[in-house]
This record gives structure tokens, sequence and C-alpha cells, in this order.
């Protein structure tokens, strides 16, 4: 599951329940250790042993979730955020339900969505590039990423301190020389939006552009590809 912000995770999550239609414990590799949940029928239907070590684990473990209007829908909220914390990207497995509970406990994932207040991120094609640049790296705020804003040749806005954001113009200089020189080679002569993601180990590299605005951004490779689908689905056709 990837997003570059824990409400955006817990989307993707939402989404993944209503994939699932056979009994299945889901395994979610967070920051703060593995969360495991009970999920059949499209529903949510419990938070499995063994619990993270999370304010409230101890309270909602076990517990099938009955309806909406149960208090350990928000609990659970607030839990999964908490797990979700800087993470831009989670590893999601799934097996077999070793225990099941009735076919119709647990709450289905589209009222799921409503009470926790999230959606599918939408594409945000119609915004004017500035506004679309702004809006991508508002999005970053909680994700371990440096970057450069870039308007035309100049840098207009930057985050990461004094020494990152020199290093990092630095790599970007050496970046962009190659980039714009093949430009056309890797583009078609109609594209409106790009992102080019370069991946290495601890030190991945991202490139996005749309009009005359630009982000250059560095971090772990999994925050970046976390940035780089929801550069994405700003635009997606």
């Amino acid at each position: 599951m990837k997003g570059a912000a824990p409400q955006d995770l817990l989307a993707a999550l939402v989404t993944e329940i209503d994939e699932t239609i056979l009994p299945r414990r889901l395994s979610l590799t967070t920051p703060k250790g593995v969360v495991h949940l009970a999920v059949a029928n499209r529903r949510l239907q419990a938070l499995l042993a063994p619990l993270p070590d999370l304010d409230g684990a101890a309270e909602l473990g076990d517990r099938p979730l009955p309806d909406t209007e149960d208090p350990l829908v928000p609990a659970l909220k607030t839990l999964l955020l908490q797990a979700f914390e800087g993470a831009a990207a989670l590893e999601v497995s799934a097996r077999r339900l070793d225990r099941t509970f009735g076919s119709d406990i647990g709450v289905p994932a589209n009222l799921l969505g409503r009470a926790w207040a999230v959606a599918d991120l939408a594409p945000q094609k119609e915004l004017p590039p500035e506004e679309m640049v702004t809006a991508f790296l508002k999005g970053l705020d909680t994700a371990p990423i440096t970057w450069l804003r870039i308007r035309g040749e100049e840098v207009t806005d930057q985050r990461g301190t004094a020494e990152e954001a020199e290093a990092l113009g630095a790599r970007a200089a050496v970046f962009l020389d190659g980039y714009f020189a093949k430009f056309e080679e890797l583009f078609p002569p109609q594209a409106r939006a790009c992102g080019t993601l370069v991946g290495a180990a601890g030190a991945a590299m991202l490139f996005v552009e749309v009009g005359e605005e630009s982000a250059f951004l560095s971090g772990p490779e999994v925050a970046l590809l976390g940035a780089l689908a929801q550069w994405q689905s700003y635009v997606a056709e």
C-alpha cells in the first residue's frame, strides 16, 4: 500500500478491505510494528493478536467490530494513524484466517470509509501547475523527504536543513543536465506533467514537473515511491 500521509494509507487500507472476500488475516508492516487485522466479506472484523506496542492496542485486540457506531471504530482509526506515522508505503501480506467470526460481523468497507472520513486519492488534473505542485508538496509533510521547489531555473522554496538543500541542489544540477538534454527522447511532445524516479538504496531521487513548476526530491526509496504515487494521483488521466 502506498500513500504520502497516514490518512492516505488509511484510504488504501479501506480499498484493500473492499477487495477481500474470503476470510483473511491482513498483516501490515508499519514503522511501529506489525498490525494484524481480520477481514472477510469486504468487512473489517477485528484487530488480532499479537498486538503492536501502541496506545490502546490492548483494549482493541481480538474484539469484533459490531457496527460503525461502536466506539471501537474511531479508536481503531486512531491506532492505525499512530502505526502509519512516518511511512509512505506499507508491506501487506494476507493468509487464511485461523479463526472465524460470523459473516455479518465487522464494518463493511464503504461504511468504514465514511466513518473514518477517508476516500481514494482522486485525480486533480484540473489544477493549475502552481497549485498542483503546492498541493503535492504539502501532502508530503509527514514523509522523510528533502525537496527543492523550482520555477523556471530558480529555487523558490525548500524543505530540509541548509546543508541538505545544498547537497540536493548539487545532485539536482547533475541530474537535470542529462534530463533536459534527453527530454524529447524520454517524453512525448504532448506530455503535460512528468515524473522521473531514480532509485538507489537509501538515496533515491524524484523529479516532477508541470509547466514552469517543478520539484526535486530526495529521501528513502520507499518514501519516494509513495510520493510518486501521490504525484500520479494529480496527473492521471
